[in-house]
């Protein structure tokens, strides 16, 4: 090979390098920064562009934000800015974050609150494929990896070591079977409605208590705002997240679907109907509207205490959040007008109702005093010769404690006993033509009540074990010591004519005449 030969093919190496080179710096340089945000026409998330000015940058090197530090596992600075640009995910973790506090900012303004700031004094820390599972005393566990989830976590107990943050988990791949699989295979940080929920999190945890996360209130809450900010009611899907496959054999969330009727059981633990709380205040937006809903359940909310559940407390204190603000934005009239119709076209017909339909309910019949009744078993009178009736606390039952207390009076003894309606199913507190009682479990109100060793001052002890172990004996099933009872009644001719109740055994058996009390509705 001659010189001018080399030379030739040096320099064609040397323009196909350069041009690759050049190719390289050029794209690097005109990298695009995009986003997902919502396309209310294709209702869907869809890339756009965004000027880096929108992302509101603290930093000029980390991923800082005005509110939020974004880390990548549990690294302890920031993200770099260079690692940012030109990445979709974490462009879109940033702006969305901004978005769901905005929304909640402008929410605190509504509601008339001075400081309408969302977050904490100090940054809040959000971590990007977070690799392992929180753990209340180390932080995380290094044991169990976290795949396909997001989760916020409660500040430590230990002050300073850690406030509340917001995970991100990484994305868990199946190569070949992740179309078909029965869990969503999610990157729940390129996932705006997951970010939305997460978000919301932070804001229900002051005031139900960073505790109730994965309670059924508090997930139903976050559940319903990331409806919200999209006004769409379907969630976690193809539509709101492209990080879902379109499996086969993974139904899609959607809150505007026919649901069941309320159910106690749902309150402690939300995947056994996950769906319930959300979709019931879909409805109650659809009837409100979205600025007064997202509204009155926020109000709601810094109203609950910790532990309320969502029937009977949360309900009751959203209806009271209506009325106030209905009031104050329509006048008062068309404030019971929004009231009532929230009341019998969303909580009555699922099984749940407030204050405003109380009229509507088995309690609001009740006496509200208590009652003597003599005392139906003929056999104890034998022992109780002066004095044999049951007093009955009536004006005490109510809806967030349904339980009727009682004494057995005998002579100068007395006998506390109780008897717990049943709560799993609160439609049966409802008046109506298909139902006609109440169903419950009679016991004692101390399980030590019949124990001879306990002392008891200023009482004949030795009447009060005969009638104790006489209740025990006659009125309970040795096992349990408790005793099913049946609260019915009867609708009235017309409508001046008062309720008769029956209170007595459900299975009567050869007790028939010794526990069984009739007395006048309220």
């Amino acid at each position: 090979m001659n010189l001018n030969q080399m030379k030739k093919r040096f320099f064609g190496f040397s323009s196909i390098f350069l041009l690759l080179l050049t190719t390289n710096i050029v794209g690097i340089s005109q990298v695009e920064d995009q986003v997902l945000d919502w396309d209310q026409n294709q209702k869907q998330f869809v890339p756009k562009k965004i000027p880096r000015d929108d992302l509101n940058l603290k930093s000029t090197s980390q991923y800082v934000l005005e509110n939020f530090s974004i880390h990548s596992q549990f690294e302890k600075d920031p993200i770099l800015l260079e690692q940012v640009f030109g990445n979709r995910k974490l462009l879109t973790l940033g702006y969305q974050l901004q978005k769901i506090e905005s929304r909640f900012h402008h929410i605190y303004k509504q509601a008339g609150f001075k400081n309408s700031k969302t977050s904490s004094n100090e940054k809040i820390i959000i971590r990007v494929d977070a690799p392992f599972v929180y753990s209340p005393l180390l932080y995380y566990d290094p044991k169990v990896k976290l795949k396909n989830t997001a989760l916020t976590i409660p500040p430590s107990e230990k002050q300073g070591q850690w406030n509340n943050e917001m995970w991100f988990a990484p994305k868990w791949d199946f190569p070949i079977v992740d179309r078909f699989v029965f869990d969503r295979i999610i990157d729940t940080a390129a996932c705006p409605d997951a970010i939305y929920h997460e978000y919301t999190h932070l804001i229900t945890g002051k005031y139900l208590g960073n505790n109730a996360i994965g309670r059924s209130l508090a997930e139903g809450i976050s559940d319903y705002y990331a409806a919200s900010m999209i006004d769409y009611p379907e969630l976690y899907s193809h539509k709101t997240c492209e990080g879902v496959k379109r499996q086969l054999l993974v139904s899609s969330f959607r809150l505007d679907r026919e649901i069941g009727f309320y159910d106690s059981n749902m309150e402690s633990d939300f995947k056994k109907n996950f769906t319930f709380i959300p979709s019931i205040l879909w409805k109650y937006r659809s009837v409100v509207g979205k600025e007064l809903a997202d509204l009155t359940i926020f109000q709601a909310i810094t109203k609950t205490n910790v532990g309320d559940r969502f029937f009977p407390e949360f309900t009751n204190t959203l209806s009271n959040s209506l009325y106030l603000e209905s009031k104050k934005q329509f006048g008062e009239e068309r404030a019971k007008e929004l009231v009532n119709q929230v009341e019998t076209e969303i909580w009555i017909p699922k099984g749940v109702f407030t204050n405003y339909g109380f009229q509507k309910s088995v309690f609001s019949l009740f006496p509200k005093k208590n009652l003597r009744l003599t005392n139906a078993d003929a056999k104890t009178f034998e022992f109780c010769q002066n004095q044999n009736e049951f007093e009955f606390f009536w004006q005490d039952v109510n809806v967030n404690d349904p339980t009727l207390r009682f004494y057995w009076k005998c002579d100068q003894v007395k006998l506390p006993m109780l008897i717990q309606f049943d709560q799993s199913n609160s439609r049966n507190y409802l008046v109506s033509k298909d139902l006609h009682s109440l169903n419950g479990k009679m016991k004692f109100a101390s399980p030590n009540a019949c124990n001879p060793d306990v002392s008891r001052t200023g009482m004949d002890e030795k009447l009060y074990l005969q009638i104790c172990n006489y209740a025990r004996e006659n009125y309970f099933y040795w096992k349990t010591m408790e005793k099913e009872m049946r609260l019915s009644w009867n609708d009235p001719s017309d409508s001046f004519e008062k309720r008769q109740f029956v209170l007595e055994f459900a299975y009567l058996g050869n007790a028939k005449n010794k526990f069984k009390y009739q007395f006048e509705s309220n």
